[in-house]
Formats: C-alpha cells, structure tokens, sequence
C-alpha cells in the first residue's frame, strides 16, 4: 500500500512539473524615434539644441486631455520648474 501511494505521487509531480510551460520569453523593442504627439512639445535642432514650445507643454499637463502625453508634460513642467526629483 504504501509503495502504491509513493509511485502515485511520483507520478503526480512528475506530470504536473511537464505540463508547465516555463517562463515566457519578452521581446524587447528599441523606439528609434519619438512620436508625433511628443514632437509637438519639442524640437531637436540639427546642432542638438532643443527648443520646448512651453505654452503647448502647460497647456496640455492643464487639459488632461491626452492621457498618454500629459504625464510628459507634467514631467517636462517639474524639471522646468527645480521640483523634479530623480527615483531611487
């Protein structure tokens, strides 16, 4: 009896441990430019200055508009204003 509930425990954890998929894998992809939404708040200069449209940039961390850029903003206007703080 007992070897009979060994060898069917055994049996057990060994199926459940095949039927696991194991971790998936993540690709991961590297944005080479930014998109047209966020080129609206700023502009790269062919000398690498960059020029912020600060009036487009308060308008839309105001607005809430768009829920994917004004997080952005908000950003843009704390660095801007010293009240941006790096995370740790």
């Amino acid at each position: 009896m007992r070897l009979f509930v060994v060898v069917l425990l055994k049996v057990m954890v060994t199926a459940s441990a095949q039927a696991d998929d194991g971790p998936k894998s993540i690709k991961t992809l590297k944005i080479q430019q930014a998109s047209q939404q966020a080129t609206m708040l700023y502009v790269i200069d062919s000398d690498g200055t960059v020029r912020i449209d600060w009036g487009a940039v308060e308008a839309l961390s105001a607005s809430k508009a768009d829920r994917t850029l004004s997080p952005f903003a908000d950003v843009m206007l704390a660095i801007r204003g010293e009240t941006w703080k790096a995370m740790r």
